[in-house]
């Protein structure tokens, strides 16, 4: 009978053990490494796909995505960065606090201001982000672009803590962030932002061709304030507010990440091979994406129309505002902005099957 005992206690032990060790820890190994290299895919951004469910043992079945297109992003050693870039975060004796562990692209991107009708006076490319992987959180601690064939690092005034590490189920993330872009006689561009968020879920997610994988849910919502000021212009301000959602596992990257804006989905993308689509059925058709709409102008004055670039007379579009409720509906390519209130919005083109397309934002002043 003891044997019995001792035998049942065992198997319980084990039990427990098994569950406890189920529950996924991110170390900084789990991170973006040197030399690596990962391929994601774009799917369609569906504003109807449940991404928020989430808790403890949970399966994410996300098989169902497609991908509308795909990129190898690579992350580099500091010491292949840009000269001026390694002075600044591969610098331990006069800058430890910006020493890096990796640098690849990654969070900082200007693309919105195109979207608010700002054009930039420059050409800026190859714009790369700055991590640091081996203290107590995973941090971008600066960013670096090419200004008309110039190489600029920039360090962030406060680090953005993009988590603590390790990272386990029901930590809690909150930080600030900060940093300033000036090109003198050019534009000034300052930003902050502060990041709110847990991890709020642990298990297995489901991703297309059969892959799986063990994974902590973070969601995270970044508030963020920016102030563009092209020279000899007034300053343009405006308040963002964003919800991430990350799948993270040992993949370096996320194996999945869902980006909203003011409560619409306007991002989706994975970690892994497109999905494999069966052609043996000829009536079978492939539904892309369509092409996002660019607003003028931009901002714009309450009670006047808005253009739609893109759009012809038989357009669908759809407005909604910062909380993501459906303000407007409607057909053609200009949008009457009589009674809205001033503040932010989000114009997207809709097919006749219903896709979406990656919303663009317009300020009504």
């Amino acid at each position: 009978m003891k044997n019995l005992y001792f035998l049942v206690g065992i198997i319980t032990l084990i039990a427990l053990t098994t569950t406890t060790n189920a529950q996924t820890t991110i170390t900084s190994s789990d991170l973006p490494q040197p030399g690596s290299s990962y391929l994601i895919q774009t799917s369609t951004a569906n504003i109807t796909g449940d991404y928020v469910s989430t808790g403890p043992d949970y399966t994410w079945d996300f098989s169902m995505l497609d991908s509308n297109e795909e990129t190898v992003v690579d992350f580099g050693a500091l010491s292949d960065a840009p000269a001026l870039a390694q002075l600044a975060f591969n610098n331990e004796w006069t800058n430890a606090d910006y020493l890096c562990d990796v640098f690849g692209p990654g969070e900082f991107n200007l693309s919105f201001l195109t979207d608010l009708g700002i054009e930039l006076p420059v050409t800026i490319s190859n714009m790369m982000s700055y991590y640091q992987n081996s203290g107590s959180s995973h941090n971008l601690a600066g960013i670096s672009f090419n200004v008309e064939g110039v190489d600029i690092p920039i360090e962030y005034s406060d680090i953005d803590e993009i988590h603590p590490l390790p990272l386990n189920f029901d930590d809690v993330i909150s930080s600030t962030s900060a940093y300033e872009l000036d090109i003198p006689s050019t534009f000034n561009y300052a930003t902050s932002s502060t990041r709110d968020g847990s991890v709020d879920g642990w298990g297995t997610l489901l991703l297309p061709n059969g892959a799986s994988h063990e994974v902590l849910r973070v969601n995270t919502t970044i508030t963020t304030h920016d102030v563009f000021t092209q020279e000899g212009g007034d300053p343009f301000e405006i308040d963002r507010v964003s919800t991430v959602y990350t799948w993270l596992g040992d993949g370096g990257l996320p194996y999945l990440k869902v980006k909203t804006i003011f409560g619409t989905t306007y991002s989706v993308e994975y970690q892994g091979e497109a999905p494999l689509v069966d052609t043996s059925n000829t009536d079978v058709i492939t539904a892309l994406a369509p092409t996002s709409f660019l607003p003028f102008p931009n901002p714009a004055t309450a009670g006047e129309n808005l253009v739609l670039g893109g759009a012809d007379s038989q357009s669908k579009w759809e407005l909604r505002d910062s909380a993501g409720r459906v303000i407007k509906t409607g057909l053609g390519a200009t949008i009457s902005t009589e009674g809205l209130t001033p503040g932010a919005y989000l114009v997207s083109n809709i097919t006749l099957k219903g896709l979406r397309s990656q919303p663009s934002v317009v300020v009504i002043k």
